[in-house]
């Protein structure tokens, strides 16, 4: 399934702030308002972290667009809680 405009922008800056790139000012606005980042301020302006809402709206634009983009801590993650259903399962 093909992403809308609006749907592609937002997963654009979701991935901008992943990659700790630039972040479009229109999308900045969108991103905080609906929660998906924050922004910490430092000496050279602003860096921003992306919140588990915004990890979870990446990767519900991503299963969307037919992409996997995870980060090492998702992948981690994902393989402790496979291990431990292994291990329940073997009980």
């Amino acid at each position: 399934m093909a992403l809308s405009n609006k749907q592609s922008k937002r997963l654009g800056a979701i991935i901008s702030v992943v990659f700790e790139e630039d972040l479009p000012q229109t999308s900045e606005k969108d991103l905080l308002g609906d929660g998906f980042i924050t922004a910490n301020k430092n000496a050279i302006g602003y860096s921003y972290d992306i919140t588990e809402k915004g990890l979870d709206e990446k990767n519900r634009l991503c299963t969307l667009a037919g992409l996997n983009i995870k980060y090492k801590s998702e992948l981690n993650n994902a393989i402790q809680t496979k291990k431990k259903e292994t291990e329940e399962t073997k009980s």
